[in-house]
């Protein structure tokens, strides 16, 4: 069964590969360097005559009226450093690359995760998440759920910005990622990173997890969908196995979870097992993987 774990990643690699040059065969001929540096602070709630304020160099209101004037004063610092304040990649602005944001793979990797989210808190920023994923017990094992981290930093007395941070790669009904999803959760958790839940449709998944549109009105000013409880799946172990059915799934998803968790504490929330009435998420975990 493990076998077609990995073809069914291996055929979801292919979608992926083929949505790409399907619609990313290059820019658009109207397309250009400054369209999109308008394109990516306006997605950030920042109007164009706005930016001059955001900017180390000298823009004045003229220069931000269109695409003709700001065309005659953007220069490769000023992409770098608008690249860097919202963590987008630079060779989207300059029309080289589909690739907006930035998308991080921390499947089989929760350490790297865990790692990634301290250094973010580490320049004093806010952090908060949602999982987003339009998994359903019927649906098959494909790429279905994605973690859109928001980091909310200050650039001086009361201004605040927001940064996005995507985590993809996650297949809800393989045993094994789930596993790592719910190790992300419970470290994220005790690191104060709460990661809410919503369940999109597939549409919504495949339009923003793999960083190629920009985050727009309908996911930054509201998160759509309905509302799901991520953490109970690292705190009561019929949340964490809910859909799988009896077999190889089930018995990756135990086995990978239980080895996370006893080999470091930080991806489980023990001091949380209320919902157990008394017995430890991990001893009831053991039980079941015994009983398989």
């Amino acid at each position: 069964m493990a076998v077609f774990g990995e073809i069914n990643s291996f055929l979801d690699f292919c979608e992926r590969v083929k949505r790409w040059f399907g619609k990313n065969k290059g820019p658009a001929i109207n397309d250009n360097p400054a369209k999109r540096f308008f394109e990516l602070f306006e997605a950030h709630g920042i109007n164009r005559n706005q930016i001059p304020r955001y900017v180390s160099q000298k823009l004045s209101l003229t220069d931000v009226q269109d695409e003709k004037s700001l065309l005659k004063k953007l220069d490769q610092k000023m992409i770098d450093d608008a690249a860097d304040l919202f963590a987008v990649n630079r060779e989207w602005l300059e029309c080289a690359s589909p690739d907006i944001y930035i998308a991080h793979d921390f499947y089989k990797r929760p350490k790297k995760f865990l790692a990634f989210i301290e250094e973010v808190l580490s320049k004093g920023s806010d952090l908060q998440g949602i999982i987003y994923t339009s998994a359903t017990e019927e649906s098959p094992q494909r790429e279905d759920t994605f973690i859109l981290l928001e980091e909310d930093f200050s650039i001086g007395e009361g201004q605040v910005l927001s940064r996005y941070h995507i985590c993809n790669n996650w297949h809800f009904n393989y045993g094994k990622s789930r596993a790592y999803l719910t190790a992300c959760v419970a470290a994220a958790w005790k690191k104060d990173v709460f990661l809410h839940g919503r369940k999109v449709p597939h549409e919504f998944i495949t339009k923003y997890a793999e960083g190629q549109s920009l985050l727009g009105g309908d996911i930054r000013d509201h998160s759509p969908g309905q509302h799901w409880h991520p953490e109970d799946m690292a705190l009561d172990p019929d949340k964490f196995l809910a859909g799988f059915r009896e077999g190889h799934n089930k018995v990756s998803a135990l086995e990978t979870i239980i080895r996370v968790q006893s080999d470091d504490e930080q991806f489980t929330l023990n001091e949380m097992y209320s919902v157990l009435r008394g017995v430890p998420f991990s001893e009831k975990l053991k039980s079941l993987e015994q009983s398989e």
